[in-house]
Protein backbone atom coordinates (compact mmCIF):
# COMPACT_ATOMS: atom_id res chain seq x y z
CA UNK A 1 0.00 0.00 0.00
CA UNK A 2 1.53 3.55 -0.89
CA UNK A 3 1.07 6.96 0.61
CA UNK A 4 1.02 9.86 -1.77
CA UNK A 5 0.21 12.35 0.62
CA UNK A 6 -1.99 14.48 -1.29
CA UNK A 7 -3.86 17.31 0.19
CA UNK A 8 -1.19 17.87 2.58
CA UNK A 9 -0.46 21.55 4.09
CA UNK A 10 3.08 23.21 3.28
CA UNK A 11 4.38 22.17 7.03
CA UNK A 12 2.57 18.70 7.04
CA UNK A 13 4.64 17.81 3.82
CA UNK A 14 7.83 19.26 5.57
CA UNK A 15 7.08 17.35 8.23
CA UNK A 16 6.57 13.89 6.38
CA UNK A 17 9.62 14.38 4.81
CA UNK A 18 11.92 15.24 7.69
CA UNK A 19 10.53 12.12 9.11
CA UNK A 20 10.77 10.30 6.67
CA UNK A 21 14.96 11.16 6.04
CA UNK A 22 15.27 10.52 9.90
CA UNK A 23 14.07 7.10 10.20
CA UNK A 24 16.17 5.92 7.17
CA UNK A 25 18.86 3.86 8.46
CA UNK A 26 22.67 4.92 7.93
CA UNK A 27 24.17 2.58 5.34
CA UNK A 28 26.30 -0.77 6.86
CA UNK A 29 28.03 -4.09 5.99
CA UNK A 30 27.13 -7.68 6.06
CA UNK A 31 29.73 -10.34 6.86
CA UNK A 32 31.06 -12.52 3.91
CA UNK A 33 29.36 -15.70 2.86
CA UNK A 34 31.02 -19.25 4.69
CA UNK A 35 30.05 -20.82 1.50
CA UNK A 36 31.45 -18.60 -1.33
CA UNK A 37 28.04 -18.48 -3.12
CA UNK A 38 27.09 -15.56 -4.86
CA UNK A 39 23.40 -15.01 -6.81
CA UNK A 40 23.76 -14.57 -10.66
CA UNK A 41 21.48 -13.35 -13.14
CA UNK A 42 21.26 -12.17 -16.19
CA UNK A 43 18.74 -11.59 -18.99
CA UNK A 44 20.94 -12.99 -21.84
CA UNK A 45 19.56 -9.87 -24.00
CA UNK A 46 21.80 -7.85 -25.65
CA UNK A 47 24.63 -9.48 -24.06
CA UNK A 48 27.07 -10.36 -26.17
CA UNK A 49 29.48 -7.98 -23.79
CA UNK A 50 28.50 -9.69 -20.80
CA UNK A 51 32.16 -11.35 -19.96
CA UNK A 52 31.07 -14.38 -17.99
CA UNK A 53 29.34 -15.80 -21.20
CA UNK A 54 31.01 -17.51 -24.05
CA UNK A 55 28.94 -19.32 -27.34
CA UNK A 56 30.03 -21.86 -29.48
CA UNK A 57 28.56 -22.89 -32.93
CA UNK A 58 25.77 -21.45 -34.37
CA UNK A 59 24.57 -19.58 -31.30
CA UNK A 60 24.47 -15.98 -31.57
CA UNK A 61 22.98 -12.93 -29.15
CA UNK A 62 20.07 -11.41 -29.65
CA UNK A 63 17.56 -9.00 -28.18
CA UNK A 64 15.27 -11.17 -27.30
CA UNK A 65 17.83 -13.64 -25.54
CA UNK A 66 20.63 -15.87 -26.97
CA UNK A 67 19.57 -18.19 -29.91
CA UNK A 68 20.98 -21.22 -29.69
CA UNK A 69 20.02 -22.60 -32.97
CA UNK A 70 17.98 -20.30 -36.19
CA UNK A 71 14.98 -22.99 -37.36
CA UNK A 72 16.82 -24.18 -40.18
CA UNK A 73 18.32 -28.24 -40.31
CA UNK A 74 21.53 -29.35 -38.97
CA UNK A 75 22.14 -26.55 -36.60
CA UNK A 76 24.14 -26.92 -33.27
CA UNK A 77 25.07 -24.57 -30.63
CA UNK A 78 25.84 -23.63 -26.89
CA UNK A 79 26.10 -21.28 -24.42
CA UNK A 80 28.48 -21.31 -21.69
CA UNK A 81 28.86 -19.18 -18.42
CA UNK A 82 31.93 -20.37 -18.45
CA UNK A 83 33.44 -16.96 -16.26
CA UNK A 84 31.21 -18.02 -12.66
CA UNK A 85 31.66 -20.99 -10.71
CA UNK A 86 29.02 -22.06 -8.17
CA UNK A 87 29.84 -23.89 -4.91
CA UNK A 88 28.12 -27.12 -4.95
CA UNK A 89 27.83 -27.98 -0.97
CA UNK A 90 24.22 -26.29 -0.57
CA UNK A 91 23.03 -27.39 -3.80
CA UNK A 92 22.05 -25.13 -7.04
CA UNK A 93 18.22 -23.38 -7.57
CA UNK A 94 18.29 -22.42 -11.26
CA UNK A 95 15.55 -20.61 -13.75
CA UNK A 96 15.62 -19.79 -17.31
CA UNK A 97 13.04 -18.73 -19.93
CA UNK A 98 13.15 -20.69 -23.13
CA UNK A 99 11.22 -20.55 -26.38
CA UNK A 100 10.94 -23.31 -29.32
CA UNK A 101 9.24 -21.82 -31.89
CA UNK A 102 8.72 -21.97 -35.91
CA UNK A 103 10.86 -24.79 -37.87
CA UNK A 104 9.20 -27.79 -40.27
CA UNK A 105 8.72 -31.11 -38.11
CA UNK A 106 10.09 -35.07 -39.57
CA UNK A 107 6.84 -37.36 -39.11
CA UNK A 108 5.11 -34.71 -37.41
CA UNK A 109 7.70 -33.68 -34.69
CA UNK A 110 9.78 -30.90 -34.51
CA UNK A 111 13.47 -30.94 -32.86
CA UNK A 112 15.62 -31.73 -31.36
CA UNK A 113 15.23 -29.84 -28.30
CA UNK A 114 17.65 -27.71 -25.37
CA UNK A 115 19.83 -28.63 -22.59
CA UNK A 116 20.66 -27.25 -19.73
CA UNK A 117 23.97 -29.07 -18.09
CA UNK A 118 25.98 -29.01 -15.08
CA UNK A 119 30.22 -29.44 -15.57
CA UNK A 120 32.80 -29.07 -13.18
CA UNK A 121 34.46 -25.43 -12.57
CA UNK A 122 38.00 -26.86 -13.24
CA UNK A 123 37.34 -26.61 -17.00
CA UNK A 124 38.72 -24.07 -18.42
CA UNK A 125 37.51 -24.64 -22.21
CA UNK A 126 35.17 -26.30 -22.33
CA UNK A 127 33.30 -28.10 -25.50
CA UNK A 128 29.46 -28.68 -25.96
CA UNK A 129 28.89 -32.45 -26.82
CA UNK A 130 27.33 -34.11 -29.52
CA UNK A 131 24.81 -32.80 -32.29
CA UNK A 132 21.58 -34.11 -33.13
CA UNK A 133 20.01 -36.48 -30.40
CA UNK A 134 23.05 -35.86 -28.24
CA UNK A 135 21.97 -32.23 -28.11
CA UNK A 136 25.39 -30.98 -27.18
CA UNK A 137 25.67 -33.19 -23.91
CA UNK A 138 26.00 -37.06 -24.83
CA UNK A 139 29.07 -38.24 -27.17
CA UNK A 140 28.66 -39.94 -30.64
CA UNK A 141 31.03 -42.89 -31.84
CA UNK A 142 30.88 -43.94 -35.35
CA UNK A 143 32.52 -46.92 -37.50
CA UNK A 144 35.25 -45.42 -39.60
CA UNK A 145 33.18 -44.62 -42.53
CA UNK A 146 31.27 -41.57 -40.57
CA UNK A 147 34.50 -40.80 -38.90
CA UNK A 148 33.93 -36.91 -39.03
CA UNK A 149 30.70 -37.42 -37.29
CA UNK A 150 32.37 -38.91 -33.84
CA UNK A 151 31.95 -35.87 -31.26
CA UNK A 152 33.11 -36.78 -27.22
CA UNK A 153 30.71 -35.35 -25.05
CA UNK A 154 30.88 -32.02 -22.88
CA UNK A 155 33.96 -31.77 -21.67
CA UNK A 156 34.29 -31.92 -17.17
CA UNK A 157 30.17 -33.22 -17.24
CA UNK A 158 28.36 -33.54 -14.13
CA UNK A 159 24.44 -33.48 -15.16
CA UNK A 160 22.45 -32.79 -18.61
CA UNK A 161 18.83 -32.23 -18.53
CA UNK A 162 17.66 -32.00 -21.93
CA UNK A 163 14.16 -30.45 -23.31
CA UNK A 164 13.58 -33.27 -25.56
CA UNK A 165 10.93 -32.25 -27.97
CA UNK A 166 12.24 -35.08 -30.64
CA UNK A 167 12.35 -37.87 -27.90
CA UNK A 168 16.44 -39.38 -29.37
CA UNK A 169 18.14 -38.14 -26.16
CA UNK A 170 17.44 -40.74 -23.91
CA UNK A 171 17.28 -43.76 -26.08
CA UNK A 172 20.25 -46.29 -27.14
CA UNK A 173 21.48 -46.38 -30.57
CA UNK A 174 23.95 -48.46 -32.50
CA UNK A 175 24.30 -48.22 -35.79
CA UNK A 176 27.03 -46.71 -38.39
CA UNK A 177 26.73 -43.21 -37.98
CA UNK A 178 25.53 -43.01 -34.32
CA UNK A 179 26.40 -45.31 -31.40
CA UNK A 180 25.41 -43.98 -27.85
CA UNK A 181 24.21 -46.37 -24.69
CA UNK A 182 20.24 -45.48 -23.56
CA UNK A 183 17.37 -47.24 -23.10
CA UNK A 184 16.38 -49.56 -25.56
CA UNK A 185 13.50 -52.42 -26.05
CA UNK A 186 10.80 -49.81 -25.34
CA UNK A 187 7.38 -49.40 -27.25
CA UNK A 188 6.84 -45.36 -25.73
CA UNK A 189 3.27 -44.86 -25.85
CA UNK A 190 4.43 -41.02 -26.00
CA UNK A 191 8.04 -41.14 -27.32
CA UNK A 192 8.22 -37.46 -28.26
CA UNK A 193 8.80 -34.04 -25.67
CA UNK A 194 10.92 -35.38 -22.97
CA UNK A 195 12.55 -34.29 -19.93
CA UNK A 196 15.34 -36.57 -19.31
CA UNK A 197 18.58 -36.33 -17.24
CA UNK A 198 21.55 -37.78 -18.07
CA UNK A 199 24.74 -38.62 -15.53
CA UNK A 200 28.33 -37.61 -15.34
CA UNK A 201 31.20 -38.16 -18.47
CA UNK A 202 32.72 -41.41 -17.88
CA UNK A 203 35.85 -43.14 -17.27
CA UNK A 204 37.91 -44.72 -20.53
CA UNK A 205 37.01 -48.66 -20.73
CA UNK A 206 39.14 -49.72 -23.87
CA UNK A 207 41.44 -48.09 -26.52
CA UNK A 208 38.49 -49.94 -29.69
CA UNK A 209 36.17 -47.10 -29.33
CA UNK A 210 35.12 -46.55 -25.47
CA UNK A 211 37.78 -44.33 -24.76
CA UNK A 212 37.89 -40.57 -22.70
CA UNK A 213 34.81 -38.52 -23.34
CA UNK A 214 32.76 -41.54 -25.29
CA UNK A 215 31.05 -43.28 -21.95
CA UNK A 216 29.34 -42.55 -18.90
CA UNK A 217 26.54 -39.92 -19.36
CA UNK A 218 24.07 -42.13 -18.48
CA UNK A 219 20.55 -41.81 -18.78
CA UNK A 220 19.06 -41.46 -15.22
CA UNK A 221 15.05 -40.75 -15.72
CA UNK A 222 12.93 -39.55 -18.31
CA UNK A 223 9.55 -38.56 -18.42
CA UNK A 224 7.12 -37.14 -21.44
CA UNK A 225 5.06 -34.08 -20.60
CA UNK A 226 2.29 -35.31 -23.16
CA UNK A 227 0.53 -37.99 -20.61
CA UNK A 228 -0.46 -38.87 -17.77
CA UNK A 229 -1.22 -42.58 -19.09
CA UNK A 230 0.55 -45.16 -21.32
CA UNK A 231 4.30 -45.39 -21.42
CA UNK A 232 5.70 -42.21 -20.92
CA UNK A 233 8.71 -42.95 -18.42
CA UNK A 234 11.11 -45.11 -17.29
CA UNK A 235 14.19 -44.19 -14.42
CA UNK A 236 17.50 -46.09 -13.80
CA UNK A 237 17.80 -49.12 -10.93
CA UNK A 238 20.34 -49.64 -8.88
CA UNK A 239 20.59 -53.54 -10.56
CA UNK A 240 20.70 -51.32 -13.79
CA UNK A 241 17.31 -51.56 -15.36
CA UNK A 242 14.73 -49.11 -16.40
CA UNK A 243 11.79 -49.12 -14.36
CA UNK A 244 8.57 -48.14 -16.05
CA UNK A 245 7.42 -44.81 -14.36
CA UNK A 246 3.80 -43.33 -14.31
CA UNK A 247 3.58 -39.51 -14.99
CA UNK A 248 0.70 -37.54 -12.58
CA UNK A 249 1.18 -34.42 -14.00
CA UNK A 250 -1.32 -31.60 -12.88
CA UNK A 251 -1.59 -30.60 -16.77
CA UNK A 252 -0.12 -32.48 -19.97
CA UNK A 253 2.00 -30.37 -22.49
CA UNK A 254 4.04 -30.22 -25.22
CA UNK A 255 7.76 -28.85 -24.69
CA UNK A 256 7.19 -26.55 -27.99
CA UNK A 257 5.01 -23.64 -26.99
CA UNK A 258 2.93 -22.44 -30.30
CA UNK A 259 1.73 -19.59 -28.18
CA UNK A 260 4.29 -17.25 -28.82
CA UNK A 261 5.59 -16.98 -25.13
CA UNK A 262 8.56 -18.02 -23.49
CA UNK A 263 8.39 -20.57 -20.80
CA UNK A 264 10.26 -21.20 -17.62
CA UNK A 265 12.12 -23.78 -16.44
CA UNK A 266 13.06 -24.38 -12.60
CA UNK A 267 15.44 -26.92 -11.66
CA UNK A 268 16.48 -27.69 -8.32
CA UNK A 269 19.71 -29.43 -6.83
CA UNK A 270 19.17 -30.50 -3.06
CA UNK A 271 21.89 -32.12 -0.66
CA UNK A 272 20.60 -35.54 -0.35
CA UNK A 273 20.94 -35.97 3.00
CA UNK A 274 22.25 -39.82 4.38
CA UNK A 275 22.89 -38.55 8.14
CA UNK A 276 22.57 -34.63 9.72
CA UNK A 277 26.73 -34.34 8.45
CA UNK A 278 26.82 -36.74 5.71
CA UNK A 279 25.59 -36.58 1.91
CA UNK A 280 25.28 -38.77 -1.59
CA UNK A 281 24.94 -36.52 -4.15
CA UNK A 282 21.72 -34.31 -5.01
CA UNK A 283 17.75 -34.89 -5.47
CA UNK A 284 16.72 -33.68 -8.12
CA UNK A 285 13.32 -31.34 -9.12
CA UNK A 286 12.33 -30.25 -12.24
CA UNK A 287 9.17 -28.10 -12.66
CA UNK A 288 7.90 -26.31 -16.21
CA UNK A 289 5.59 -23.07 -15.64
CA UNK A 290 3.92 -23.38 -19.10
CA UNK A 291 2.18 -19.69 -18.91
CA UNK A 292 2.80 -16.25 -17.64
CA UNK A 293 1.80 -16.54 -13.74
CA UNK A 294 1.02 -19.46 -14.19
CA UNK A 295 1.70 -22.56 -11.51
CA UNK A 296 4.51 -24.82 -12.60
CA UNK A 297 4.04 -28.26 -13.34
CA UNK A 298 6.29 -30.87 -12.11
CA UNK A 299 7.64 -33.11 -14.03
CA UNK A 300 10.79 -34.71 -12.10
CA UNK A 301 10.05 -35.02 -8.60
CA UNK A 302 13.61 -35.16 -6.36
CA UNK A 303 14.81 -37.89 -8.38
CA UNK A 304 18.07 -38.97 -5.95
CA UNK A 305 21.40 -38.46 -8.33
CA UNK A 306 23.55 -40.85 -6.01
CA UNK A 307 27.73 -40.07 -6.22
CA UNK A 308 27.93 -44.09 -7.58
CA UNK A 309 25.59 -44.50 -10.34
CA UNK A 310 25.71 -48.50 -11.63
CA UNK A 311 24.76 -48.72 -15.61
CA UNK A 312 25.40 -50.12 -18.32
CA UNK A 313 27.63 -49.45 -21.81
CA UNK A 314 25.19 -51.14 -24.19
CA UNK A 315 26.14 -49.98 -27.85
CA UNK A 316 29.30 -51.81 -28.12
CA UNK A 317 31.07 -52.87 -31.30
CA UNK A 318 31.95 -56.32 -31.18
CA UNK A 319 35.66 -55.49 -31.88
CA UNK A 320 35.94 -51.53 -32.32
CA UNK A 321 34.39 -48.66 -33.80
CA UNK A 322 37.74 -47.95 -36.06
CA UNK A 323 36.56 -50.25 -38.64
CA UNK A 324 33.62 -50.62 -41.32
CA UNK A 325 31.56 -53.40 -39.25
CA UNK A 326 28.00 -53.26 -37.96
CA UNK A 327 28.00 -55.74 -35.75
CA UNK A 328 27.30 -55.01 -32.03
CA UNK A 329 28.77 -56.53 -29.23
CA UNK A 330 27.61 -57.59 -25.55
CA UNK A 331 26.45 -55.09 -23.44
CA UNK A 332 29.05 -54.80 -20.05
CA UNK A 333 27.93 -53.29 -17.02
CA UNK A 334 30.38 -50.38 -15.08
CA UNK A 335 29.74 -48.33 -12.27
CA UNK A 336 29.53 -44.50 -13.05
CA UNK A 337 31.60 -42.19 -10.51
CA UNK A 338 29.46 -39.11 -10.18
CA UNK A 339 31.38 -37.36 -7.30
CA UNK A 340 30.07 -33.74 -6.95
CA UNK A 341 32.30 -30.95 -8.22
CA UNK A 342 33.72 -28.37 -5.37
CA UNK A 343 32.82 -25.77 -7.61
CA UNK A 344 30.12 -26.38 -10.68
CA UNK A 345 29.74 -24.61 -13.80
CA UNK A 346 26.83 -24.16 -16.06
CA UNK A 347 25.54 -24.18 -19.99
CA UNK A 348 22.93 -24.35 -22.98
CA UNK A 349 23.17 -26.24 -25.91
CA UNK A 350 20.59 -26.74 -28.70
CA UNK A 351 20.64 -28.88 -31.99
CA UNK A 352 18.62 -29.55 -34.90
CA UNK A 353 18.48 -32.17 -38.13
CA UNK A 354 16.21 -33.04 -40.74
CA UNK A 355 13.07 -31.79 -37.92
CA UNK A 356 13.71 -28.37 -36.86
CA UNK A 357 12.76 -25.31 -35.11
CA UNK A 358 14.25 -21.94 -33.29
CA UNK A 359 15.94 -22.28 -30.01
CA UNK A 360 15.95 -19.15 -27.60
CA UNK A 361 16.97 -18.91 -23.76
CA UNK A 362 16.61 -15.82 -21.70
CA UNK A 363 16.43 -14.39 -17.97
CA UNK A 364 18.78 -17.18 -16.46
CA UNK A 365 18.98 -16.97 -12.63
CA UNK A 366 21.02 -19.11 -9.92
CA UNK A 367 20.54 -19.04 -6.67
CA UNK A 368 20.95 -21.31 -3.25
CA UNK A 369 17.41 -23.71 -3.05
CA UNK A 370 15.64 -21.70 -0.51
CA UNK A 371 17.49 -18.23 -1.02
CA UNK A 372 14.96 -15.38 0.07
CA UNK A 373 13.03 -14.03 -3.51
CA UNK A 374 12.18 -10.51 -4.39
CA UNK A 375 9.77 -9.65 -6.83
CA UNK A 376 9.19 -6.34 -8.56
CA UNK A 377 7.20 -3.49 -7.23
CA UNK A 378 5.22 -0.99 -9.15
CA UNK A 379 4.13 2.35 -7.86
CA UNK A 380 3.21 5.71 -9.05
CA UNK A 381 3.21 9.63 -7.50
CA UNK A 382 2.74 13.30 -8.67
CA UNK A 383 5.52 15.94 -8.73
CA UNK A 384 6.97 16.92 -5.53
CA UNK A 385 5.61 14.56 -3.59
CA UNK A 386 7.35 11.39 -2.00
CA UNK A 387 5.65 7.77 -2.24
CA UNK A 388 5.79 5.06 0.16
CA UNK A 389 6.29 0.93 -0.80
CA UNK A 390 6.22 -2.10 0.88
CA UNK A 391 8.35 -3.66 -0.76
CA UNK A 392 8.37 -7.18 1.25
CA UNK A 393 4.66 -7.76 0.66
CA UNK A 394 5.63 -9.74 -2.27
CA UNK A 395 8.76 -11.36 -1.38
CA UNK A 396 9.48 -14.31 0.56
CA UNK A 397 12.66 -16.07 2.94
CA UNK A 398 12.67 -19.59 4.23
CA UNK A 399 13.09 -20.74 7.75
CA UNK A 400 13.17 -24.84 8.63
CA UNK A 401 15.82 -27.13 7.94
CA UNK A 402 16.37 -28.20 4.35
CA UNK A 403 14.82 -31.28 3.92
CA UNK A 404 12.60 -31.83 0.65
CA UNK A 405 10.79 -34.92 3.13
CA UNK A 406 10.05 -31.62 5.28
CA UNK A 407 10.98 -28.39 3.19
CA UNK A 408 11.51 -25.07 5.01
CA UNK A 409 8.74 -22.42 5.12
CA UNK A 410 8.80 -19.70 2.71
CA UNK A 411 6.98 -16.15 4.37
CA UNK A 412 7.72 -12.53 4.24
CA UNK A 413 7.62 -13.12 7.40
CA UNK A 414 11.08 -14.68 7.61
CA UNK A 415 13.20 -11.80 6.02
CA UNK A 416 15.53 -9.86 8.18
CA UNK A 417 14.85 -6.02 7.81
CA UNK A 418 18.45 -5.41 8.71
CA UNK A 419 19.81 -6.83 5.53
CA UNK A 420 18.29 -5.11 2.79
CA UNK A 421 19.99 -3.07 0.59
CA UNK A 422 19.45 -1.05 -2.53
CA UNK A 423 21.73 -1.89 -5.98
CA UNK A 424 24.93 -3.44 -4.91
CA UNK A 425 28.11 -2.69 -7.31
CA UNK A 426 29.54 -6.23 -7.26
CA UNK A 427 28.17 -9.48 -6.60
CA UNK A 428 30.99 -9.52 -3.59
CA UNK A 429 30.02 -5.82 -2.35
CA UNK A 430 29.44 -6.43 1.38
CA UNK A 431 28.19 -2.75 1.70
CA UNK A 432 24.78 -2.36 2.83
CA UNK A 433 22.83 0.35 1.34
CA UNK A 434 19.79 2.01 2.83
CA UNK A 435 20.17 5.33 0.95
CA UNK A 436 19.98 6.22 -2.61
CA UNK A 437 20.37 9.42 -4.49
CA UNK A 438 19.58 9.59 -8.01
CA UNK A 439 18.98 12.33 -10.35
CA UNK A 440 15.17 11.03 -10.49
CA UNK A 441 15.71 11.62 -6.48
CA UNK A 442 16.05 9.73 -3.39
CA UNK A 443 15.63 6.63 -2.30
CA UNK A 444 15.40 5.82 1.70
CA UNK A 445 14.67 2.34 3.77
CA UNK A 446 13.51 2.47 7.58
CA UNK A 447 14.95 -1.21 8.69
CA UNK A 448 12.40 -0.45 11.20
CA UNK A 449 9.10 -1.11 9.35
CA UNK A 450 10.54 -2.27 6.15
CA UNK A 451 9.39 0.53 3.80
CA UNK A 452 10.98 2.18 1.25
CA UNK A 453 10.61 6.25 0.44
CA UNK A 454 11.05 7.86 -2.56
CA UNK A 455 11.38 11.29 -2.68
CA UNK A 456 11.43 12.85 -6.04
CA UNK A 457 13.48 15.32 -7.67
CA UNK A 458 12.18 19.02 -9.10
CA UNK A 459 13.76 18.24 -12.30
CA UNK A 460 12.15 13.97 -12.35
CA UNK A 461 9.94 13.87 -14.97
CA UNK A 462 8.38 9.98 -16.25
CA UNK A 463 10.05 6.54 -14.60
CA UNK A 464 12.53 6.15 -11.57
CA UNK A 465 14.17 2.69 -10.91
CA UNK A 466 16.20 1.13 -8.18
CA UNK A 467 16.79 -2.67 -7.24
CA UNK A 468 17.12 -4.01 -3.98
CA UNK A 469 17.90 -7.66 -1.99
CA UNK A 470 17.42 -9.05 0.94
CA UNK A 471 18.49 -12.51 3.38
CA UNK A 472 16.35 -14.33 5.69
CA UNK A 473 17.52 -15.54 9.22
CA UNK A 474 20.62 -17.76 10.38
CA UNK A 475 19.34 -19.94 12.94
CA UNK A 476 22.15 -22.27 15.53
CA UNK A 477 21.81 -25.04 17.60
CA UNK A 478 22.70 -24.85 21.36
CA UNK A 479 26.77 -25.84 19.96
CA UNK A 480 26.57 -23.08 17.54
CA UNK A 481 25.95 -25.25 14.80
CA UNK A 482 24.14 -23.31 11.71
CA UNK A 483 21.27 -25.39 11.50
CA UNK A 484 18.97 -22.83 9.21
CA UNK A 485 21.61 -20.92 7.02
CA UNK A 486 19.50 -18.43 4.99
CA UNK A 487 21.21 -15.39 7.10
CA UNK A 488 24.61 -16.13 5.01
CA UNK A 489 24.85 -13.94 1.96
CA UNK A 490 25.00 -16.77 -0.10
CA UNK A 491 21.42 -16.64 0.32
CA UNK A 492 20.47 -13.46 -0.84
CA UNK A 493 17.95 -12.88 -3.25
CA UNK A 494 18.05 -11.72 -6.90
CA UNK A 495 17.62 -8.04 -7.45
CA UNK A 496 14.02 -6.80 -7.86
CA UNK A 497 13.42 -3.91 -9.18
CA UNK A 498 11.16 -1.03 -7.64
CA UNK A 499 10.00 1.07 -10.19
CA UNK A 500 8.19 5.07 -9.53
CA UNK A 501 6.02 6.26 -11.98
CA UNK A 502 5.30 9.79 -11.96
CA UNK A 503 1.74 10.89 -12.65
CA UNK A 504 0.48 13.47 -14.93
CA UNK A 505 -2.95 13.80 -13.96
CA UNK A 506 -5.44 12.88 -10.94
CA UNK A 507 -2.81 14.81 -8.70
CA UNK A 508 -3.56 17.37 -5.75
CA UNK A 509 -1.22 20.10 -4.45
CA UNK A 510 -1.11 22.15 -1.28
CA UNK A 511 -2.42 25.97 -2.31
CA UNK A 512 -0.56 28.14 -0.38
CA UNK A 513 -1.27 32.11 0.18
CA UNK A 514 1.55 34.50 0.34
CA UNK A 515 -1.36 37.30 1.52
CA UNK A 516 -0.11 39.16 4.49
CA UNK A 517 -2.09 39.50 7.77
CA UNK A 518 -1.88 42.35 9.72
CA UNK A 519 -3.06 43.87 13.02
CA UNK A 520 -5.29 47.30 13.29
CA UNK A 521 -3.02 49.12 16.01
CA UNK A 522 -4.89 50.96 18.24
Amino acid sequence: MKKNYKGLSLMSLVFALLTNLMYAQADSTEVASIYGFYAYSSSLMNASSAPELTIQGSASHTSTGVQLTPASSGQFGGLFINGRTFTSVNGLHVEFEYDMKNGTPLTGVYGDGLSFFLYDGAVTNPTIGAPGAGIGYSYNRTKDTYASQRKAGLSGAYLGIALDEFGNFKSKRFQGESRMNGITGVTWSQASSHISLRGARGAAINTTGLGAGFTGYPVLVTRSTLSNSGTVGRILQSDRSYQATTNTLSSVFDLRNNAGEFRKVYLDLIPHFTSPTVTDGFDIKVDIQTTQGGTPVNVINYYHYKTSVPYTENANPQTTDFDISDVEGAATSQTLNATVPAVLKLGFAAATGAAFQQHIIRNVKLTLPYAAVTNADVTSTCKFQPVTIPVFNNDIAYKGAISIATPPTASNANIDYSTFSFTKTSDTDLTLYRKKVTPQGTWSYNKSTGIVTFNPSSGFTGTANMTYTVKGRTVKDSNGKIIEPYGDTAYRSVPATITVNLKTSGCIYSVISNIMVTQDVK
